[in-house]
């Protein structure tokens, strides 16, 4: 099967600069035409073929290109499969591997010795899946007719190890499956919108194991319903309630050592998630504390087999920051972070999932924005407007055309700004239910475009003022408030006046 090739180039573009190295090491001494597409990949910033070919035109490895993508693929894979830290079920592997050779060569009872340590493993850390692969192997072994050292007592023992691991499987799978559910509405959606939505979120938890822990009869399901209830908890706004559970879920991993490491990814996520509940609920002392327990992450052993973890820990603390900054109406504060923030951006660029790199767009051009910085907020929020697939933090994609507006508007674009106002509500209503709050925004602004006198103009921000207020009170409309604060902005332009 041919490799696409846009498979080697984003496997090239996730290589540190040790893996590269390593890799080239892998490769011996010399010149090696697959090595030199390796750099010659690394060079570019998306994958462009044709510019590939026109920017080596002397290259060696142009003259087989299809056959040197695919040794690189290979020998990339290859070589990541042997450096930096062994995974638990690499261990196991081994076991596995060293077993299957013993067999060969007919040494049953160090075979079984190679299996057992295997599952002693397995067995500690509950890793069902590898269980049921260990069983296969000594099943194989105690049907073979040469080895003579077997009883029921073996045979009962691997039933049993392998039945439970079944159950446990299907436990595992159960919650993650809830959990994935909630999971994927949150990424979707992020908050319930309408009744619809509360409609189909509640048809996710109807099972008796979304609402009992003692349903969860092995760890990583309990990993599972930790998350699907914190993450339902936020979605329906109860944030003290998603903010115990995270807290309830890290004590547990801090308690278990031994899964602290096999669960350092869901600490991880945990704990930041904690961190965004803190700050929803004004408990900076806890915020702050733990943007430093989360800044020394990538210092402790259980978590450095964590992919791109600094990537992660960059992400998730200026996300923070930004936010915190923007609760407490700091703007100031705010600005110091955003070179950071781009310095961060450029250096790991994709490896940034794309919703989040979104919501730093935004966090960005609204810290802009409400420090009148007006021609770089909207070079910043052009990247969300001008994206073409809306399939990430939707509600970050509405509320920047609403921000679009009143950076226009501030800029003086008014031709440009009377067009939006007529393009900016047809977008909405094809996606969702335009808030009362932007219909007042888009009358005001009609309005003022019309305006010629300088008493009529004060009379609109005096009536917009008081009509953005009487809308603030109203639950339903909490959402706009706090994508874009409407009524700090029109009490500006009072103060102004």
């Amino acid at each position: 099967m041919k490799l696409p090739s846009v498979f080697l180039f984003d496997l090239v573009s996730t290589l540190t600069k040790t893996e590269r190295r390593y890799i080239k090491v892998q490769a011996g001494s010399g010149e090696k035409d697959y090595i030199q597409l390796m750099d010659a990949l690394i060079a570019q910033k998306i994958y462009d073929e044709q510019k590939l070919i026109d920017d080596n035109k002397d290259a060696n490895f142009l003259k087989y290109l299809a056959v040197n993508k695919q040794y690189l693929y290979e020998l990339i894979l290859k070589s990541l499969t042997n450096f930096g830290q062994k995974r638990l079920e690499d261990k196991i592997f081994e076991k596995i591997t060293a077993a299957n050779t013993l067999e060969g060569k007919g040494l049953f009872l160090a075979a079984k010795t190679e299996l057992r340590k295997g599952f002693k493993i397995a067995e500690k850390f509950e890793l069902f899946e590898m269980q049921i692969m260990l069983c296969g192997v000594e099943k194989r072994l105690l049907s073979n007719p040469q080895f003579k050292k077997k009883d029921n007592k073996s045979i009962d023992n691997i039933f049993k190890i392998e039945s439970n691991s079944l159950d446990q499987l299907k436990n595992t799978n159960e919650y993650w499956y809830i959990a994935q559910q909630i999971s994927q509405f949150q990424l979707s959606f992020q908050k319930i919108q309408n009744k619809d939505q509360q409609d189909y979120l509640e048809s996710l938890i109807q099972s008796p194991k979304f609402h009992d822990l003692s349903l969860a009869t092995n760890f990583k399901s309990k990993t599972y319903f930790y998350q699907a209830n914190a993450t339902y908890q936020f979605l329906l706004g109860n944030v003290e309630q998603a903010y115990e559970i995270n807290k309830h879920f890290l004590e547990l991993l801090e308690a278990n050592s031994n899964f602290l490491k096999v669960y350092a990814e869901r600490y991880l996520s945990t704990l930041s998630n904690m961190l965004i509940d803190s700050l929803i609920i004004g408990k900076f002392n806890i915020l702050k504390e733990g943007i430093s327990r989360l800044v020394l992450t990538p210092k402790r052993p259980e978590f450095k087999s964590i992919k791109n973890i600094e990537v992660r820990v960059f992400r998730q603390r200026y996300l923070l920051l930004l936010n915190w900054s923007l609760s407490q109406k700091d703007f100031e504060r705010g600005m110091e972070w955003i070179p950071k923030v781009e310095e961060g951006l450029e250096k790991f660029g994709k490896k940034i999932e794309k919703h989040h790199r979104i919501t730093f767009y935004y966090l960005i051009a609204y810290l802009l924005f409400q420090n009148r910085q007006f021609d770089a907020a909207l070079k910043w929020n052009n990247l969300i407007v001008n994206e073409p697939k809306e399939d990430v933090v939707k509600q970050i994609f509405y509320f920047a055309r609403t921000l679009n507006l009143l950076i226009h508007y501030e800029l003086g674009n008014d031709l440009l700004l009377e067009s939006l106002l007529l393009s900016t509500p047809k977008y909405l209503k094809s996606r969702r239910l335009v808030y009362g709050s932007e219909k007042a925004l888009f009358r005001f602004l009609g309005r003022l475009l019309k305006c010629v006198d300088r008493a009529e103009e004060q009379n609109l921000i005096a009536d917009f003022s008081k009509e953005i207020n009487d809308l603030f009170q109203i639950p339903s409309e909490k959402s706009v408030f706090n994508y874009v604060d409407l009524r700090s902005w029109i009490q500006g332009h009072e103060t102004i006046i």
